[in-house]
């Protein structure tokens, strides 16, 4: 008899590990599934703003995401202004750069509660009224 309770407690203190190894990874892999969310969208700008872009989809439905420093944007000319910008330690608010009625491709993450934009791409400009004849 003690033999066999030896060996079911050893059994138990050998298991323990593996389950709790096995709980602990699946948490951490839902956790980060949960974190990484992320999507993009490539349509015409509706509206913009220094805090803000809404894209009218192609695949239908307007898209809003949240713009912060973080937000990486890709525009002609962009690369300089932006530099100039960050020389004269001023803000260059994504206004600078995107327009309403361009075509842009943005990347963003989902929180759940907000999308967040981590890229924004304007592939076709909206010609300006000044540079029209």
């Amino acid at each position: 008899m003690k033999k066999v309770l030896m060996l079911a407690v050893a059994l138990m203190v050998a298991a323990t590990p593996a389950f709790a190894q096995g709980a602990a990874g699946k948490e951490a892999k839902m956790a980060k599934a949960a974190a990484a969310k992320s999507g993009s969208v490539t349509g015409t700008v509706s509206a913009v703003s220094a805090d803000s872009i809404t894209v009218n989809g192609h695949e239908g439905g307007d898209v809003t995401l949240a713009v912060d420093a973080k937000t990486s944007v890709q525009a002609t000319g962009a690369g300089h202004k932006a530099a100039a910008a960050k020389a004269d330690k001023q803000p260059t608010p994504i206004t600078d750069f995107v327009h309403v009625g361009d075509t842009v491709t943005a990347k963003y993450t989902d929180s759940g509660s907000a999308k967040t934009a981590t890229s924004v791409r304007v592939t076709t400009a909206k010609p300006s009224a000044a540079k029209k004849k």
